[in-house]
């Protein structure tokens, strides 16, 4: 056990609390079990730096990523990396940087993952994009080593982004920490994920707004958005023949190699999460998670100082069903054509293996709406509770998914010449549908109502009447959004 083992210590400690404001070298002292003069000495030997200059410069290339990929102000990036105001701020950017924040964020300028010591990493400032060829494998991919965290991933939470898909967040998240900076709604056109609707035709099915549904090829939607970033994608899915150690294999890999993965589960159910890295040979894993903090799912479940959850129990829990990793730079991004041509696939109407979809989703929601047989509870409400879920999901499905697409789509407008009035009427269209789920949501006073209240509501023949009048107008918004997109 030598210095290097102690200075990788201080380095992860410094790395989970870098965002916290003010370093806390007290805390840094108990967690090593060294004074804080012997913690500086050592360090200074090994980095070849004093710690108060190496913890500067690490706060100015963490607060890169919020340059570039946020729209806080710079005063606000000062003071979360714990700046006491902006000039000194500038001042410490423009020595690391050679550049200041502003000029910076102006250029859009490279952050994203940066190598600090073999199995950590976190947030530099980059030249250019990492590719295949740039990842010395033999140095980087140690399949000894017993533990890898890639600190600075972004959180995702429901509202990240102002998104509330949870697969979009989380390739969003992961594109960050690669250098991508790319918008949430561009991410959401470019899976798919902006023009899905999915009804099951044989039950009110609380799996309706998956997004695996979106395309008849159930993992069609994850490779798609890794190809729209011009990136590697490699996919592992739990058949009843896959085992732990498998899965293990493919998230060491590819942490491994600095690259976040996507999972499926971990933590509750099969909604997407982030995987940030691994301890004890893999049994523990670390990341993000939409559940972490529900109390429902996540019991047993320890957090990390930098906030990542840990879990030792993610494979006994059944709804973890896959992982899947968005790599190095490769290939050709995703081509507007494309991104269109597979919004018109998602958007269709269809029958698949008992789910209607796309367009004719919305004819199967009404008919479950205007069946009066579903509402006959005699005043036990608690009867509804499955429906209001189903309902809630659908129309929270449509006001993030065309709000979305009517973005996308209003971008293009204003960068395209002879389809500027095509785009523009697509970008309207999925508005007014968007608009319309809006005034559908206010039926139910989804923030006022309460459950109770909901599930009153949605028992009232005339509000489901009501209802229904507004799917109707949606799905026409989305059928005169498809025609045009076809023509393109």
């Amino acid at each position: 056990m030598g210095y290097p083992l102690y200075t990788m210590s201080v380095v992860c400690y410094i790395e989970a609390n870098i965002m916290n404001g003010k370093f806390d070298y007290a805390g840094l002292e108990k967690n090593i079990g060294f004074s804080m003069p012997y913690i500086r000495e050592i360090f200074r030997n090994d980095m070849g730096c004093p710690l108060a200059e190496y913890i500067r410069t690490r706060r100015i290339k963490c607060s890169a990523l919020d340059l570039v990929n946020s729209d806080k102000t710079i005063l606000e990036i000062a003071h979360k990396y714990g700046f006491a105001n902006p000039e000194t701020y500038t001042r410490a950017f423009y020595k690391v940087a050679g550049i200041t924040p502003s000029k910076f964020r102006r250029e859009k300028l490279i952050a994203g993952k940066e190598k600090i010591f073999p199995g950590v990493y976190s947030v530099g400032i980059l030249e250019r994009k990492e590719r295949r060829n740039d990842i010395n494998m033999a140095e980087d991919f140690n399949g000894e080593s017993g533990s890898t965290v890639l600190y600075g991933v972004p959180k995702v939470f429901y509202g990240a982004y102002g998104g509330g898909t949870p697969y979009p967040i989380c390739l969003k998240a992961c594109s960050e920490y690669l250098g991508d900076n790319l918008k949430y709604y561009f991410i959401m056109a470019s899976c798919g994920a902006a023009f899905r609707l999915v009804w099951n035709t044989k039950d009110w099915d609380l799996s309706n707004v998956d997004i695996y549904h979106t395309f008849e090829e159930s993992g069609r939607v994850y490779g798609i958005g890794a190809k729209a970033l011009g990136r590697e994608f490699s996919f592992l899915g739990r058949g009843k023949d896959t085992t732990k150690e498998e899965f293990i294999s493919f998230i060491r890999k590819h942490t491994g190699e600095g690259y976040p993965c996507i999972a499926l589960g971990v933590i509750g159910p099969p909604e997407a999460c982030i995987i940030t890295g691994y301890r004890k040979g893999g049994d523990e894993l670390l990341g993000w998670n939409f559940f972490q903090n529900d109390q429902e799912f996540a019991s047993g479940i320890k957090v990390d100082e930098s906030g990542y959850f840990i879990c030792d129990n993610w494979w006994e829990n059944t709804d973890t069903q896959a992982v899947m990793c968005i790599g190095a730079v490769h290939g050709d991004k995703s081509t507007t054509e494309d991104i269109i041509a597979n919004a018109i696939k998602a958007l269709s109407g269809r029958t698949d293996c008992g789910y209607a979809k796309g367009i004719k989703a919305y004819d199967a929601w009404r008919e479950a709406l205007e069946d009066e047989s579903n509402f006959s509870v005699n005043g036990n409400y608690t009867l509804l509770f499955e429906k209001m879920l189903c309902q809630g999901d659908a129309m929270n499905c449509l006001a993030d998914g065309r709000n979305n697409a009517s973005l996308y789509f209003e971008e293009l407008a204003g960068t395209a010449g002879s389809r500027q009035d095509s785009y523009k009427k697509v970008s309207g269209l999925f508005r007014k549908c968007s608009n319309t789920i809006l005034e559908m949501q206010a039926l139910y006073n989804i923030n006022e109502a309460g459950m109770d209240g909901m599930l009153k509501r949605l028992a009232d023949k005339e509000i489901r009447k009501k209802t229904c009048e507004l799917i109707k107008i949606a799905q026409k918004a989305d059928k005169e959004a498809l025609e045009i997109m076809k023509t393109l």
